[in-house]
C-alpha cells in the first residue's frame, strides 16, 4: 500500500495546472494521476439532464502518490490551489494510477495546518550555537531543512 494525498477540483484543466506544479516541485508524472469521479449523491438520487454537465465537472481528483517524502508538498499544492475534499489514504499506485480507487469511500481528512514543510520557528533551531566562521551556511541549513522535512513526513 502506497501513501496518497488526494484533492477535488472543479475542471480537468485546474487539476492539470496542480499537476504541474507538483512536477516543478519534485514530482515525477508516475507520481500523479487525475480522475473524473462521480459524486457519491447521483447514484442515491439519479441524475437529472440539466445538472450534470455541472457535477461532473466539480468532481476531478487530483492523486498524488506521496512515498517520496515529498507528503508535505503536496499538501501545501493542493490547498493552495483550491482543492476541496482534501484527504490522505492508503492505496495500491501502480504505473502512475491509483488502482484500488473507490469513490465511496473516503480517506482521512487533511487537518487545517497541516502540511506545511517544517515545524515553526524554522530561523532560530537552524542556527548553530557557537559558530567558529568556517561553517558553509547553505550546506548546514540544507541538512536541518531536509531533516526536519523526514521529521515532519
Amino acid at each position: 500500500m502506497s501513501p496518497i494525498v488526494a484533492g477535488r477540483f472543479d475542471s480537468v484543466a485546474s487539476a492539470e495546472e496542480v499537476a504541474r506544479t507538483l512536477f516543478a516541485r519534485g514530482f515525477s508524472v508516475w507520481d500523479v494521476s487525475i480522475m473524473s469521479v462521480r459524486p457519491p449523491d447521483e447514484d442515491q438520487a439519479g441524475s437529472n439532464a440539466e445538472g450534470d454537465a455541472d457535477e461532473r465537472a466539480a468532481n476531478v481528483m487530483l492523486a498524488a502518490c506521496v512515498g517520496n517524502g515529498l507528503s508535505s508538498v503536496a499538501v501545501d499544492v493542493l490547498r493552495d490551489a483550491g482543492a476541496s475534499h482534501l484527504e490522505r489514504a492508503q492505496g495500491c499506485w501502480e504505473c502512475g494510477q491509483w488502482t484500488d480507487f473507490d469513490p465511496n469511500v473516503h480517506g482521512e481528512p487533511v487537518r487545517d495546518g497541516e502540511g506545511e514543510y517544517w515545524p515553526r520557528p524554522l530561523a532560530r533551531e537552524s542556527v548553530a550555537e557557537q559558530s567558529t566562521g568556517n561553517e558553509d551556511p547553505g550546506s548546514e541549513l540544507e541538512h536541518f531543512v531536509n531533516q526536519k522535512r523526514v521529521e515532519h513526513d
